[in-house]
């Protein structure tokens, strides 16, 4: 990841480029079928989640479309904040995520899913989730994997902020 830090601060790469391929290592070493950076904005119960970038691992491509999801009651990002990610081992039955089953996780076969944010000024600016197409339970290893890629996002992103 840092290697694609320095390739964006040299103007070698976008940092949706940086993103996707980072994405792409994320979703192979973690063997899920999609990878995905959101940008998340707005007041509490009205945040919106924007797709960054990601990678469909099933379909072997970059996932660059426009893609937003609301929030309606913030519970799930509140649980973010506080604890800086989400293990879930069936989203259909999750209470925080209700509000994006139907409208995004059902319709792209998101069965499982880890999720970790990252952070500018104690405030979720985004999240790293990882979701994959049937059942299974996700290891120490790969929590670990996913939160430390997001603590170096929150930490590029104070870096940047201090310039």
């Amino acid at each position: 990841m840092r290697d694609h830090s320095l390739a964006v601060e040299l103007g070698r790469m976008t940092e949706c480029e940086a993103a996707t391929a980072v994405a792409r290592a994320m979703q192979q070493s973690l063997a899920c079928a999609r990878v995905t950076f959101w940008n998340v904005s707005g007041a509490l119960g009205r945040r919106v989640m924007r797709r960054i970038a990601g990678y469909d691992g099933r379909a072997g491509r970059a996932l660059a479309e426009p893609l937003e999801l609301q929030e309606t009651t913030g519970e799930f990002f509140n649980k973010l904040r506080e604890t800086g990610f989400h293990v879930c081992t069936d989203t259909a039955t999750d209470p925080l995520l209700r509000d994006i089953v139907r409208t995004h996780l059902q319709p792209t076969q998101g069965v499982t899913m880890i999720v970790a944010s990252f952070h500018v000024d104690e405030q979720v600016w985004g999240l790293i989730s990882c979701v994959h197409d049937s059942s299974r339970r996700w290891t120490a290893a790969e929590i670990t994997a996913l939160r430390k890629c997001a603590s170096e996002l929150s930490r590029r992103r104070l870096q940047l902020a201090e310039r």
